[in-house]
C-alpha cells in the first residue's frame, strides 16, 4: 500500500533541514516492543526430493500457509473467492528454491529419506489483491510478542522447561512461524527463578508471573503447565495475559504433545489478533483524528510518523496542527478504530488517553512517552 503523508509548508521546510541523518537512524532502530516479521509471504514445506515442477497440491498448501500468516485469521482459506483461488495457486508465485536438511521423512511408498525443505515465495501484490477480493486485508509486520513460559509435571515434580533449543518448543516455534507469532523463550537464568518460583507459574498466580516478565517488556505473556492423565495421554492448560490486563485460560487441543503445543500457539494467535482484524467485509476507508500530546521535537515526529506507516491500518495520513507540544493528524483508514488502536498500543511510547467520540469524527489521543 503507498502511503500518502501530507505536510504544512512551514512544517516541511524545518524537516527537510539536517533530516536525512536522523531518517537513516530511525530506521535503524526500533520504536515499539513489538516484533516486526519479514518472510510473511514465504512458505516452507518439507518434501521427499526437488522437482523443477511443483505438485499442485503443494503449492495450494503453501499458498494458504500464506494467506493465514498474513491475514491472521485461521477462517481466511474458508472464504469462496479464496477457495477459487487455491485451484490456480500456482500463478501467485513469484519464486521457489530447495534446501536439504538432516530432517527424515517418510514417503507414499514407506521409505525414509532426508527431507528437503522447499521454500516458496508468493508475489505480494497478488496475495494483497487475493485477500482484498475476500474481504480481508494484511494484518502487518507489526505484530505482539508472546513470551512463553513453560512448566511440565513429571513423576509428581514440577520444573521449567528450560532454552529455546529445547525440543518441546520446537512445535511450538514452527507453528508460531506458520502462523507469523512471534513468540520467545525467558533465558531461565538465576533471576527468573528467583522471580518466578515454580509453585506460583504452576498456580497462574498472575502478580507473579508478570512481575517477573517486566524484564522482558513483551507484549504478552503465555503460560502453559503439561503433564500426563493417569491413562497415559497428553493435557495441557494454558494462561494468556495481555497488556489491557485481559487474561483468558484455555485447554490444549490433541492427543500428542506437539499437537496440544501447536494448539495453544493458534489459540493465542486467534485472540491476539482480534485486536487487529476486523469482521469480514470491513474494507471500506473511514477517517479519524489523532491527537499526540508531548511532541517535543523532530525526532518524536518522524518515530512517531514513521510508525504509523508501518500499519496497515492507516492509508494516508495529514498533519492538521503542531501547537507547542501536541500533535494533531488527520488518519484515512482501513477497518475500524478499534483495529488501529490495536495496532498503536503495540508500541509503547504510546500512552492511551481517553479516546473523544463526540462530533463527526472519532478522536484517539496518546501522550508520547520518552
Amino acid at each position: 500500500m503507498q502511503m500518502r503523508v501530507v505536510l504544512p509548508i512551514r512544517l516541511t521546510t524545518v524537516l527537510a533541514i539536517g533530516c536525512r541523518a536522523v531518517l537513516v537512524w530511525l530506521l535503524l532502530c526500533s520504536s515499539a516492543q513489538a516484533s516486526r516479521l519479514g518472510e510473511l509471504y514465504t512458505a516452507e514445506l518439507l518434501v521427499a526430493q526437488q522437482s523443477v515442477r511443483i505438485a499442485p497440491e503443494l503449492v495450494g498448501q503453501a499458498l494458504q500457509q500464506v494467506l493465514v500468516k498474513v491475514s491472521g485469521r485461521r477462517d481466511s482459506i474458508e472464504q469462496p473467492a479464496i477457495v477459487a483461488a487455491l485451484g490456480e495457486a500456482s500463478r501467485y508465485i513469484q519464486k521457489f528454491s530447495y534446501q536439504s536438511t538432516q530432517q527424515p521423512l517418510t514417503t507414499d511408498d514407506g521409505r525414509e529419506v532426508l527431507a528437503h525443505r522447499l521454500s516458496i515465495d508468493f508475489e505480494r501484490t497478488l496475495v494483497n489483491q487475493l485477500l482484498a477480493s475476500a474481504g480481508l486485508r494484511p494484518l502487518g509486520s507489526v505484530r505482539p510478542g508472546v513470551l512463553v513460559w513453560l512448566l511440565e509435571e513429571r513423576d509428581a515434580q514440577r520444573e521449567f522447561l528450560g532454552r529455546d533449543e529445547d525440543p518441546v518448543f520446537g512445535a511450538m516455534k514452527q507453528r508460531a512461524r506458520e502462523r507469523g507469532l512471534p513468540v520467545f523463550r525467558p533465558l531461565m537464568d538465576l533471576e527468573d527463578q528467583q522471580a518466578l518460583p515454580v509453585g506460583d507459574a504452576w498456580g497462574f498466580f498472575r502478580e507473579s508471573i508478570t512481575q517477573a516478565s517486566n524484564r522482558y517488556q513483551a507484549d504478552s505473556i503465555l503460560v502453559g503447565r503439561l503433564y500426563r492423565n493417569p491413562t497415559g495421554d497428553w493435557v495441557s492448560q494454558w494462561l494468556l495475559l495481555k497488556p489491557d490486563d485481559d487474561s483468558q485460560s484455555f485447554e490444549g487441543q490433541g492427543v500428542g504433545l506437539n499437537e496440544h503445543l501447536s494448539s495453544a500457539v493458534d489459540l493465542a494467535a486467534d485472540r491476539l489478533f482480534a485486536n487487529f482484524v476486523g469482521p469480514l467485509g470491513e474494507l471500506d476507508p473511514g477517517s479519524l483524528v489523532l491527537e499526540i500530546e508531548a511532541v517535543t521535537s523532530i525526532d518524536d515526529y518522524f518515530q512517531i510518523t514513521q510508525y504509523l506507516q508501518e500499519l496497515p491500518a492507516v492509508k494516508a495520513f495529514t498533519l492538521q496542527n503542531l501547537d507547542g507540544d501536541r500533535l494533531l493528524l488527520q488518519l484515512q483508514i482501513e477497518g475500524a478504530a478499534s483495529q488501529l488502536r490495536g495496532a498503536i498500543g503495540l508500541n509503547r511510547r504510546f500512552k492511551a488517553l481517553p479516546a473523544y467520540t463526540d462530533g463527526p469524527q472519532t478522536q484517539l489521543n496518546y501522550r508520547w512517552l520518552r
